[in-house]
């Protein structure tokens, strides 16, 4: 089913997939750039963290503001530093096909701000609740009295 198959409403949130609300248009990094463009990359596209993928597009981790900062903190010199140096690798992952239900699941029982979606090691998109609360709100809207959104 495509992202857009919901967008009309009269589906019901519990059958949409992590595919279906995720958002696959994102910033990554490889694992060898640097602490500046790193740190540019989040700041230009105003986001909190960031991943790291291999050449391949596998999710290797994820910068967090918090790991950008920890070196500046310890008054090292960032251009020495690298994405592999700093990067998290305690990420969580769903595949494409997790249930909606299972994702908002997950950020409760972890307490995280993201999600990240995976499809046989490669990095497709990101979940965040912002996405959930979107989709839900997509997929139950409801159409002009007498509009019949079953035929989409």
């Amino acid at each position: 089913m495509r992202r857009t198959d919901y967008m009309l409403g009269g589906r019901d949130f519990a059958t949409l997939v992590a595919a279906q609300v995720m958002e696959s248009n994102i910033s990554r990094v490889g694992e060898d750039a640097g602490w500046r463009a790193i740190a540019h990359a989040m700041t230009d596209r105003d986001i909190q963290s960031i991943p790291v993928v291999d050449e391949t597009n596998g999710l290797i981790g994820i910068i967090t503001e918090y790991d950008i900062l920890r070196p500046v903190a310890e008054g090292k010199n960032v251009d020495d530093i690298k994405a592999k140096d700093i990067l998290s690798k305690d990420v969580v992952t769903v595949t494409s096909d997790t249930s909606a239900i299972a994702v908002i699941k997950m950020f409760e029982e972890k307490r995280i701000f993201k999600i990240f979606v995976v499809d046989e090691g490669a990095l497709q998109g990101v979940i965040v609740k912002h996405d959930l609360v979107l989709g839900y709100l997509h997929a139950t809207r409801k159409g002009p009295e007498g509009f019949d959104t079953s035929i989409f």
